[in-house]
């Protein structure tokens, strides 16, 4: 979604980063929050004197919220990989666009590449990791958010996405990662709650494309694959940043490909009209097949996330029903207001859902109005936390509320550009409208930050 402002502040590298420090709280913070959010984002916008080309190329940055029943504190630190300590102590840039034609060179002939951890956390066992588009994860510690080694945890090889995907009922987090060759094939991954990661199996791509995220049920992992088009050898020979790397190719249509976990090498395509997205909500299983919710753009841009502003259409909340018996897909818009980075209650990960809380933009008398807003879709209706203007909201994060099994509170780290400054609300899902029940604010603005999660104390 785009930003308030024409020039993002967000797109500024993390002016102070530090550990865990007492954050100043306005109103009274709910007795039951504990535990810890954290989130992650691109940290370092320059480095070496030079700006980088695109917020995907970022070093990260992971920030943490620590809630304990009363008071707060928080933490900000940058990513600190291997990739990163090999630059800085070589005083240049070794990887991506920023590094000299050479030196992109020699980091490919070795195969090595920096994970940067500047998209999403995660957690699985008591771990954390940062996570970035195409790489492995990167360890962080959760009690001070210093960095630790990366990992593929045993079984990845190539690439773990940012976006892996918990079915509550199944007790598994899934996940995918790309491999690029002469083909593009994705790789398929489990983590059960208790046990030993797995590789479940392979899929090959129709195509070169670029797969940002993906949804699992109960029975199936459903994987996107939109009309972009990797220009193979200008990435294998380091010509140009990302931006430069992938085109819009409509003419090729959309594909959604079905994948059974019972049956991991038999995968259904369903072929759909050209669109793109970033982000599903959730997925479910119907009596005919899956249903899959997402925010549904009528085209691709990767310029307008590297400048945090949109200029084309804005994307709808959308379900598609897949019919495993006919082949065929329908699509429905669920959602009127333009919307992003949805979100369900934890314990309908995987399940049939009823409502999603998202990032929302509508313009009213020619004014952006930014919200973080709950969608009811049985009801046909929603309610909105509508941001103070020059506010800028980011992904909202869903915290199960002990009072009922449906409640959450909804944790949302907020850029004040009227005081440059950041905060994160802590509203009640049930009463969005109602507006923050407390605030908790750092004395810094904190760069931009993709996805988040919470780790219950």
């Amino acid at each position: 979604m785009r930003s308030a402002n024409s020039v993002s502040p967000l797109l500024r590298s993390l002016s102070r980063p530090h550990g865990f420090e007492p954050l100043r709280v306005e109103g009274r913070l709910p007795e039951s929050l504990r535990g810890t959010l954290f989130r992650a984002g691109p940290g370092l916008f320059e480095r070496f004197g030079t700006r980088i080309a695109h917020a995907f190329e970022a070093d990260g940055a992971v920030t943490a919220v620590r809630f304990d029943g009363g008071g707060a504190q928080g933490a900000s630190r940058i990513v600190e990989s291997a990739g990163y300590r090999a630059e800085e102590r070589a005083g240049r840039f070794l990887y991506t666009s920023s590094a000299s034609w050479l030196d992109r060179m020699r980091s490919a002939s070795k195969d090595m590449a920096k994970t940067t951890g500047n998209t999403s956390t995660f957690l699985w066992k008591d771990r954390l990791f940062a996570l970035m588009e195409n790489g492995l994860l990167q360890e962080m510690d959760p009690a001070t958010l210093e960095t630790l080694d990366a990992t593929g945890l045993g079984v990845v090889t190539g690439a773990f996405s940012a976006h892996p995907h918990r079915v509550a009922s199944l007790r598994t987090t899934f996940n995918f990662g790309v491999r690029y060759g002469r083909k593009m094939n994705i790789d398929l991954y489990a983590l059960p709650d208790d046990g030993e990661p797995s590789k479940l199996g392979t899929v090959e791509a129709p195509w070169q494309s670029m797969v940002h995220d993906f949804m699992a049920t109960e029975r199936h992992l459903i994987l996107f694959v939109g009309p972009v088009q990797l220009n193979l050898l200008r990435a294998m020979v380091g010509l140009g940043d990302v931006t430069q790397l992938f085109r819009w190719r409509p003419e090729l249509g959309a594909r959604l490909i079905v994948v059974p976990l019972d049956a991991i090498h038999s995968p259904r395509t369903f072929e759909l009209a050209p669109f793109w997205l970033w982000h599903f909500s959730n997925a479910f299983e119907d009596a005919d097949g899956p249903c899959v919710d997402f925010c549904r753009y009528p085209e691709f841009s990767l310029g307008e996330i590297g400048e945090m502003e949109s200029t084309g259409p804005l994307p709808l909340l959308t379900r598609v029903k897949l019919d495993l018996k006919s082949g065929t897909a329908r699509e429905t818009k669920l959602f009127d207001v333009p919307c992003d980075f949805p979100q369900v209650h934890p314990r309908l990960h995987g399940a049939r859902h009823g409502t999603v809380f998202a990032q929302t933009e509508r313009n009213v008398m020619d004014r952006n109005i930014l919200g973080v807003t709950r969608i009811d879709l049985d009801r046909g209706r929603s309610a909105e936390w509508e941001l103070p203007a020059g506010h800028v909201p980011s992904e909202p994060v869903l915290v199960p509320r002990e009072a009922s099994q449906d409640a959450t509170f909804v944790l949302d780290l907020v850029f004040d550009s009227t005081t440059d400054h950041s905060y994160v609300a802590v509203l009640d899902g049930e009463h969005l409208e109602d507006g923050p029940l407390a605030t908790v604010h750092f004395d810094q603005a904190i760069p931009v930050t993709f996805h988040g999660s919470f780790a219950a104390m």
